[in-house]
C-alpha cells in the first residue's frame, strides 16, 4: 500500500481503472450461450447436451485455473499473471471463429476459461493488497458492477454483430486486446513484487515463515459452492419458467434478465457505502435479499413482481460477491491473498458446473422440479448458505471471546 500512496493522482486513477477493467472479462465465457441457437443450425446432428458443452465444458478449465492461478501469483507476479490471463481470454474467445468443428470450438474455448480462472482471484487480491479499507470497499463494489457491465458489453456487441453474420460474433472478444493494453500500462510494475517469492540465499529460504491460509478461505469455498448451486437457478431457469407458466413471454423474460444486469450494476455502486456503515454484516444481508428475491419470483403471478423479485435478487448478488472476497482474504497477507481468493472463485465455478446435475438429482428425489419451482430450490440452497455462514460467524465470535 505504501507504493500505491506514492503514485500521482493521475497514475492512481489509471491504476484503479486498469484493475476494474479486468473484471469486465470474468463473464466473457458464459455470454457465449447466445450462439447456441445458430450453432444448432450449423451442426444439426449435434445432440443438445453436446451443444450445451459450448458453455458448460469450459468451466472445468476455469476451476483448474482458479487453483493454479492462486498458487502462481506469488511466483510470476500478479501483474504478469493478469496479462497472461487476459491473453488467454483473447485467444480462447476469438479463435473459435476459425474452428471447422464444434468439438474444436469447445476445446479452444477452454483456453478462454483458463484465462478467466487466472484473473478472477487477482481482481480481489490486488485490491486488498494495494488499497486501504474505504477505497478497497468502493473498488470491490465497482468490480461487482463491472462483472455485470462486462456481460452486457459482450452480449450486446455479439447481438449487434449477429444481425449481419453470427459467425463474426467472436470478434467481441477483441475487447480483451484493449484491456490487455490498459493493464500493461495502467498497473504499476511494483504489483509484480507484492508477495512474490524470489530465489535467493538458501539460509534465508529456510528461515522464511510461510503463512497458512485462514479457515475463512476454506469456508469461503463451501459458501460459494452452496450459493452458486442456488443462485444459478435465475440464470438457467428464467426463460424456461416463462414458457412453462405463461405468466410472461420469453421476450419479457429477456427484458427482465437485462434489467437484472442493470440492477446489479447500480447495486454494486452502493456496496462500498453499505459496507462502510454495517461492516461485514453486509454478507448476511445480501443472502437475505437473495432469498427474498427468489421467493417473490418463485410465487409471482404478475410481470411487475418478476421485476421486483429479480431486482432484489440481483442487488443481493452484487453485494455477496465482493463480501466473499473480503471474507476469504481478511486474515491473509500479500503472499497468500491470491490463493485465498482463488478458493472462493473455485467454489463458484464448481457450483456453476454442477448446478444442472444437482437440480436434476433433487428432481429425481422429489418427483420432479419444474423450472418455476427451481426458484424455490434456489431460495432453499441460499438459506442453507446463510446457516453455514451464521455458524462460522458464531464460532469465530465465541473463539474471540474465549481468547
Amino acid at each position: 500500500m505504501e507504493e500505491t500512496k506514492k503514485l500521482s493522482a493521475g497514475k492512481l486513477k489509471l491504476f484503479q481503472i486498469a484493475v476494474l477493467s479486468i473484471s469486465l472479462l470474468t463473464a466473457s465465457v458464459s455470454v457465449g450461450g447466445c450462439l447456441l441457437g445458430d450453432l444448432a443450425k450449423e451442426f444439426p446432428n449435434a445432440p443438445v447436451w453436446y451443444l450445451q458443452m459450448f458453455v458448460t465444458f469450459p468451466v472445468i478449465g476455469g476451476i483448474i485455473a482458479n487453483i493454479i492461478g492462486g498458487a502462481m501469483a506469488s511466483k510470476v507476479g500478479k501483474k504478469n499473471l493478469s496479462l497472461i490471463g487476459i491473453a488467454l481470454c483473447l485467444i480462447g474467445g476469438f479463435f473459435p471463429m476459425f474452428a471447422p468443428t464444434l468439438g474444436l470450438k469447445i476445446a479452444i474455448r477452454v483456453i478462454a476459461s483458463l484465462g478467466v480462472g487466472l484473473i478472477q482471484p487477482l481482481t480481489a487480491s490486488i485490491v486488498v493488497d494495494c488499497f486501504e479499507e474505504k477505497t478497497a470497499n468502493t473498488l470491490m463494489g465497482l468490480q461487482s458492477s463491472c462483472v455485470g457491465l462486462g456481460a452486457s458489453i459482450f452480449s450486446y456487441t455479439m447481438a449487434a454483430i449477429m444481425v449481419y453474420d453470427w459467425h463474426f460474433a467472436y470478434c467481441a472478444y477483441l475487447y480483451a486486446a484493449a484491456i490487455f493494453v490498459l493493464v500493461l500500462f495502467g498497473i504499476p510494475a511494483f504489483v509484480n513484487d507484492i508477495g512474490r517469492e524470489e530465489k535467493g540465499d538458501a539460509s534465508l529460504q529456510k528461515t522464511k515463515v510461510k503463512t497458512k491460509l485462514p479457515k475463512a478461505a476454506y469456508v469461503g469455498f463451501v459458501l460459494q459452492l452452496l450459493y452458486c448451486l442456488g443462485y444459478c437457478a435465475i440464470d438457467n431457469c428464467l426463460s424456461l419458467a416463462a414458457t412453462e407458466t405463461g405468466v410472461i413471454s420469453t421476450v419479457s423474460a429477456t427484458a427482465i434478465a437485462s434489467w437484472g444486469g442493470i440492477a446489479s450494476l447500480i447495486g454494486g455502486l452502493f456496496f462500498g457505502m453499505v459496507k462502510n456503515k454495517i461492516g461485514m454484516k453486509v454478507g448476511p444481508v445480501s443472502l437475505v435479499l437473495n432469498i427474498i428475491g427468489f421467493v417473490i419470483v418463485g410465487f409471482t403471478s404478475t410481470t411487475a413482481l418478476w421485476y421486483v423479485g429479480v431486482t432484489i435478487l440481483k442487488v443481493g448478488f452484487c453485494w455477496w460477491m465482493p463480501y466473499i472476497n473480503f471474507l476469504v482474504t481478511e486474515d491473509t497477507d500479500e503472499s497468500n491473498s491470491a490463493m485465498a481468493a482463488s478458493l472462493g472463485f473455485a467454489g463458484n465455478s464448481l457450483g456453476s458446473f454442477a448446478f444442472g446435475y444437482v437440480l436434476a438429482g433433487m428432481g429425481m428425489l422429489t418427483g420432479g422440479i419444474s423450472s418455476h419451482q427451481a426458484f424455490i430450490y434456489g431460495a432453499i440452497l441460499i438459506a442453507l448458505t446463510f446457516v453455514v455462514l451464521a455458524g462460522f460467524n458464531f464460532t469465530n465470535k465465541k473463539k474471540a471471546v474465549n481468547c
